[in-house]
């Protein structure tokens, strides 16, 4: 018997309706499957996507703060300075005057200064109290003399020449001048303090008269 090659014709597998069915569904469950991520993922990525049904409610614009304008840095107004108020003068303690009696008197000064024989003028005296006279107090004499002005000092114990005692001298001029009540007298403590009042008195242009002696005393 010849030998023949048969070739194997495959079979031909029924078609079946139910298989080609459940296909298509799977295909298109995995297609609205991939549109349902997409679809969410277009809302996960932009939310106020017209296709959100639920879009997030829109936030107002944050608006920077207004600041307010600066209130202007007030100028410092002056301090007023308080006034001193006025330091109030101490008023003089008048506690001496004039020795009663003969006060002023006039000496020749060659008494006490025989080479300067009438070359000099001027006022000398003692300042006492009960315990007698004072030492350390100031003798003031001021005016006018001869159209000059005087200012001028002695202190009482300074004038030794005069002999004991506690005296005074104030030299005037180099020469007697005559003068009516141009020049005042005045006894002042150590501190310079009047402590009595000013006394007016005469100068004589004798040379018998140039010394004009003026003695003081505590007031009772």
């Amino acid at each position: 018997m010849d030998e023949f090659d048969f070739k194997d014709i495959p079979e031909k597998k029924p078609f079946r309706l139910g298989a080609a069915l459940l296909n298509c569904a799977s295909l298109f469950l995995t297609l609205g499957a991939l549109a349902v991520i997409g679809f969410y993922a277009l809302i996960f990525l932009n939310p106020n996507s017209e296709f959100n049904p639920l879009p997030p409610a829109p936030v107002a614009p944050t608006q920077a703060p207004t600041l307010a304008p600066a209130e202007p840095t007030p100028e410092p107004q002056p301090t007023a300075t308080p006034e001193a108020e006025p330091t109030a003068t101490p008023q003089p303690v008048i506690s001496f005057g004039l020795q009663p009696g003969d006060n002023p008197s006039f000496l020749n000064s060659t008494i006490f200064y025989p080479e300067r024989e009438c070359n000099f003028m001027a006022v000398a005296g003692q300042v006492f109290e009960e315990g007698g006279p004072i030492a350390g107090l100031q003798v003031r004499v001021t005016g006018s003399l001869n159209g000059e002005p005087v200012d001028k000092t002695g202190l009482t114990g300074a004038a030794s020449q005069y002999g004991g005692g506690q005296y005074y001298e104030v030299q005037l001029a180099d020469q007697p001048i005559a003068s009516s009540n141009a020049l005042q007298v005045t006894l002042l403590d150590a501190e310079g303090q009047p402590i009595s009042a000013a006394h007016s008195f005469s100068t004589s242009a004798s040379c018998e008269e140039n010394l004009v002696m003026i003695n003081f005393t505590r007031l009772p």
